[in-house]
């Protein structure tokens, strides 16, 4: 039998067809690692095709950031975080490698800031305080309005950061000592404010929004009660609140049920002009995700037995409409019999959606992961378990594939997609 010639004499071709089969660039970079013949194979032909853009999943462990990477299989691979931030908390992210953060300063204030973790230079501090209403706090026009620290949940951007009038919207709550005020709010500011001057609340429960997308050019909130709110600032003076024009779309709950579980979270993806929902179920509180359900919004047709519910797009300056105003606007929410191919990336803030025809070899799925936190005693840091994370499919014999790596809870952050695209 003849000898096979040894791999370091590979053809060029066949290197880099074997290059073009590893999607992943940590993976390329590895195999041109591997001898000094496959090195200078790469470097003698045209550059490759760059590889497909898909969300890494930063993984919070107790000595630094790692990250894992779906098109390598989940693989693990270092992720070079600055020290100032290695510990930081991640409250969201968007397109481009950025991400929201925030860490603890020594006076116990925390500081929030959007920096850039894919190698291109740039932070953008966010605003720690939140300027009151005169009227909630009984001022007199002459007295100074008060600021508060507040807490920001969750953001998204309504462009690059360094794009002219880029817009930041936050779920966000202060920590101001009046009784009935400290409701969580919708929040819209400027990307280079220092403090919250356009926030938007009412008392009623109905405005409990979870998540929050930028789609065709406005704010969409998504609500406990499973209705949006469409919200577009414009900001015409500096240091004043912006004009919003404000929709309340009210779905109908009619024939929509998650078989009994529990529903875990609720996400807003915009997926080829469409709206979804993602609804993450458990079977019990507290128990691992067990399935996903997934909604495309639209209007109903003539045979859809859904019933007129109220809504009405108003402008308001400093108070959004409520559902019970206004003339009829009907929505329902239409289940996907299947994902029709997509890769559902959900978190909160930072839903994306993929075609899985464009990535040879993956196939339709909803990658999630875990946002929870743990309860805290005393001083004692929060806990965040990061072990609710997976691929699920929708696959009757594997629901739930626990695709990521098994990492220990972190003590400083909960998991969090870094947006590559």
């Amino acid at each position: 039998m003849a000898d096979f010639p040894p791999w370091a004499d590979l053809a060029d071709a066949v290197v880099r067809e074997i290059a073009n089969r590893l999607p992943c660039v940590y993976d390329r970079v590895h195999l041109a690692g591997v001898c000094r013949p496959w090195r200078e194979s790469l470097e003698r032909l045209p550059p490759l095709h760059p590889p497909p853009k898909l969300p890494y999943l930063i993984l919070p462990l107790a000595e630094q950031p790692a990250f894992s990477c779906v098109l390598s299989g989940g693989a693990t691979h270092p992720f070079f975080v600055p020290e100032r931030i290695r510990h930081a908390c991640y409250f969201g992210s968007y397109d481009g490698g950025w991400a929201f953060l925030s860490t603890l300063h020594p006076q116990a204030n925390r500081v929030y800031f959007l920096a850039n973790l894919a190698g291109t230079s740039g932070t953008f501090n966010l605003p720690n305080r939140i300027q009151l209403e005169r009227e909630a706090l009984e001022l007199a026009p002459e007295e100074k309005p008060l600021l508060h620290r507040l807490v920001i949940y969750t953001a998204t951007l309504s462009s690059d950061p360094f794009m002219d009038g880029c817009v930041v919207a936050g779920l966000i709550n202060d920590q101001a000592p009046i009784p009935g005020y400290r409701r969580q709010k919708i929040a819209f500011w400027q990307i280079e404010d220092r403090v919250v001057v356009g926030y938007f609340y009412m008392g009623e429960a109905c405005w409990d929004a979870v998540d929050v997308v930028r789609h065709n050019g406005a704010f969409h909130f998504l609500t406990k009660g499973e209705d949006i709110i469409v919200g577009n600032p414009v900001f015409a003076e500096a240091g004043a609140p912006p004009q919003v024009q404000w929709e309340y779309r009210c779905f109908s709950s009619q024939g929509r049920g998650y078989d009994g579980q529990h529903v875990v979270a609720r996400y807003l993806v915009e997926s080829s002009g469409e709206l979804l929902m993602v609804v993450r179920c458990s079977p019990r509180p507290g128990e691992f995700t067990s399935a996903f359900k997934v909604f495309r919004m639209a209007q109903p047709e003539e045979d859809d037995d859904a019933p007129s519910l109220d809504g009405r797009t108003m402008l308001f300056v400093g108070r959004p409409c409520s559902r019970s105003d206004g003339d009829v606007v009907r929505y329902i929410w239409r289940e996907l019999p299947s994902l029709e191919g997509r890769m559902l990336f959900v978190g909160r803030g930072c839903s994306r959606s993929y075609d899985a025809d464009q990535y040879p070899g993956f196939e339709g799925g909803i990658y999630f992961f875990d946002h929870r936190i743990a309860g805290q005693l005393g001083d004692a840091p929060a806990q965040y378990p990061c072990s609710d994370c997976g691929k699920w499919t929708g696959k009757p014999a594997l629901q739930v594939d626990r695709f990521f790596p098994e990492q220990d809870p972190s003590n400083y952050t909960s998991q969090v997609w870094l947006l590559n695209g």
